[in-house]
């Protein structure tokens, strides 16, 4: 595995996908693309807003980029990214076809199959519409956690 696909929306479940991902593309020495998708703004808003919303969205965006990007410095792996728009599973699917990723890691809120269907679950969408393995990550409680410091 050389290229691997990191999904993170800035979340505590998208911290846990760049955690683990960062982890084994420095064991499989593997270069990185973070992703991180918006939602479409809806234009039924009104322009003022529809601009704050739009405007707000690429503030996050970029924020959750910039920390994975400093994680990756971090961890001493070669990275990348691109903030896209739309349907969350669909284009981190789409994402990692284009680019040839070997993997894609996603985080789970780890909701269980009951809360997962009711949620709408973008890891169990993604899992389901892949044509290459998925690493879905889940945030550990601090008991479990291992504490890794990269060398």
């Amino acid at each position: 595995m050389k290229r691997l696909l990191i999904a993170t929306d800035g979340s505590a479940t998208g911290r846990a996908a760049v955690d683990e991902g960062l982890e084994l593309a420095r064991e499989l020495n593997a270069r990185v693309l973070f992703v991180y998708v918006k939602p479409r703004p809806l234009g039924v808003l009104g322009e003022p807003f529809y601009q704050r919303r739009l405007t707000r969205e690429v503030a996050d965006a970029q924020v959750a980029i910039d920390e994975a990007m400093r994680a990756a410095q971090t961890w001493e792996v070669e990275s990348d990214w691109e903030i896209l728009e739309g349907e969350a599973a669909v284009e981190i699917v789409a994402s990692a076809t284009e680019r040839d990723a070997d993997l894609i890691v996603v985080g789970s809120r780890g909701h269980g199959t009951g809360g997962g269907a009711l949620l709408g679950s973008v890891s169990r969408a993604v899992l389901h519409d892949a044509d290459r393995p998925v690493l879905v990550a889940r945030v550990r409680s601090p008991k479990h956690r291992l504490q890794l410091v990269p060398a």
